[in-house]
């Protein structure tokens, strides 16, 4: 399991931004970008990939339709922890595309989505889960994953992995 590191994180002049805030609005089961970190979706745009990140998250990640309740109630509940300060920025991007921003807790606490608990004790690193990856498991996952990543070299489409359905990319 792997994040990336963003471009710039560790220089005087990088403002770290993430997918979800404390403060931010409800999420939208429609906007593409919810689960996307802003600073991955910068380096799509500067590598001229952009829509190409855009119609893998609509048609591979989201399948073709929203986000689901459980995958909505994941981020409300990140935006709950950050309110709270239990978890903060890592100044990582998951490898795998939407490319959710990793959080890393700051104390032990626990989320709720999709009707499970989720415990995580300070120093785990949580990221959003997508449903392709949430396939790929042997057990139930959920939209969380808390583990201890590893850096990633590179960042992948889900339309590359192996259970992708990749026809559906072709229709934007």
């Amino acid at each position: 399991m792997s994040d990336l590191l963003k471009a710039l994180f560790g220089t005087p002049q990088y403002i770290s931004r993430t997918d979800t805030t404390p403060d931010g609005p409800a999420p939208d089961p429609n906007d593409v970008w919810a689960f996307t970190d802003p600073d991955a979706r910068d380096d799509y745009a500067r590598r001229g990939r952009l829509k190409h990140l855009e119609r893998d998250i609509r048609y591979e990640v989201m399948r073709g339709g929203h986000w689901q309740p459980e995958e909505l109630e994941y981020k409300s509940e990140i935006r709950q922890l950050l309110r709270e300060g239990v978890i903060a920025d890592k100044g990582t991007y998951w490898f795998r595309s939407p490319h959710p921003t990793v959080y890393r807790a700051q104390r032990d606490s626990a989320l709720s989505a999709a009707g499970k608990i989720y415990r995580f004790r300070a120093g785990d690193e949580l990221v959003f889960q997508c449903r392709m990856e949430r396939d790929e498991a042997e057990d139930d996952p959920g939209p969380a994953l808390i583990a201890r990543l590893q850096s990633a070299d590179e960042a992948v489409l889900c339309g590359d992995m192996s259970g992708a359905m990749k026809s559906m990319g072709r229709r934007m």
